[in-house]
């Protein structure tokens, strides 16, 4: 079973992705910012990370910044409700497998988890 890491501000989408994932078969932890995305990374194996784009204080993009120092080839779905060109573009290069825009719908969350670690 492939593990997920669900790092999100929002507790109401935070929840509703661990649901989603964890009914479509997936082992699924949950951090509420990025130092604590990073702690759970320092503990254990995750096959992919989904991180909100905006948090207050540190973003996803600085998570995912981190993870690439850190030379993880660890596939990252980031959501964000502010998806625009250039979100996706900064987003991309800093190594992002996908960027859903939000609201998203429940299969498009699957699809892109599963791409995403099958192709990784």
């Amino acid at each position: 079973m492939s593990k997920i890491l669900v790092v999100d501000d929002d507790s109401i989408c935070r929840d509703s992705m661990r649901k989603i994932l964890e009914r479509g078969g997936y082992d699924v932890q949950v951090a509420t910012d990025v130092d604590s995305a990073l702690n759970a990374l320092d503990q254990q194996f995750f096959d992919l990370l989904v991180c909100d784009y905006r948090m207050p204080g540190k973003s996803g993009l600085d998570l995912l910044s981190e993870l690439r120092l850190r030379n993880s080839r660890m596939p990252v779905v980031m959501v964000s409700a502010y998806a625009d060109a250039e979100t996706e573009g900064t987003s991309k290069r800093l190594g992002a497998s996908a960027l859903l825009r939000k609201p998203f719908r429940r299969q498009e969350l699957l699809d892109e988890t599963s791409r995403c670690i099958h192709s990784g």
